[in-house]
């Protein structure tokens, strides 16, 4: 497959071929994952630095940022409730579930912004919710009914995908996550810009 990075491939290609050559190359943590410039927050499991918290829910949030200001007793108490849920890896599905309950219960948080604030902690073994990625799965549906079991589903096909493709097994699902969100964007520019 010739591709050059920003830029539509020449040849007709599918998502696996494109995320294996690029998943590698991505980023596994989003400056917006770190806390005062450093990645040790994610030890403590009782807390997530408030600020921290905003940021996450400020970008992948589509509600009003007004919201979203709760105080750090609030947040820290649904977030320690959350990793009481989810337990320890080998992570299963009805404790990802839960957990992602649980952060869904602050006002102005869902099910989506709650996978961004897993994944900032782990993004190892979880990923973001997003419109793109669920496209390109052929898992898109209503923008605001996306719920825990879908995320479960998608986070499945991830691993799924990692283990089907040798050059994913070092990724993380984030860098999987953001490959798949990569080809959906370059896949949406080839079709504009192709000749018919």
């Amino acid at each position: 497959m010739k591709y050059k990075y920003g830029s539509p491939p020449d040849d007709p290609y599918d998502y696996k071929c494109f995320i294996r050559h690029l998943a590698p190359h991505l980023p596994k943590d989003d400056k917006a994952f770190f806390h005062e410039g450093s990645l040790k927050w994610r030890a403590n499991r009782q807390e997530i630095p408030l600020a921290l918290y905003r940021n996450v829910c400020h970008w992948k949030s589509p509600r009003p940022f007004g919201r979203l200001c709760h105080r750090a007793e609030q947040v820290n108490g649904q977030w320690r409730k959350a990793m009481l849920k989810l337990g320890g890896p080998p992570f299963q599905d009805e404790a990802i579930k839960q957990a992602l309950h649980e952060l869904a219960a602050l006002s102005g948080v869902g099910e989506r912004t709650a996978s961004a604030l897993l994944t900032a902690w782990n993004p190892d073994e979880f990923a973001i919710m997003d419109e793109r990625v669920f496209v390109v799965l052929d898992m898109q549906k209503d923008h605001s009914s996306y719920t825990a079991t879908d995320y479960v589903e998608f986070r499945k096909r991830l691993l799924v995908l990692k283990d089907e493709l040798p050059e994913l097994g070092g990724c993380s699902l984030r860098q999987i996550e953001l490959a798949l969100w990569h080809f959906d964007a370059v896949r949406e520019s080839g079709e504009n810009d192709r000749p018919d």
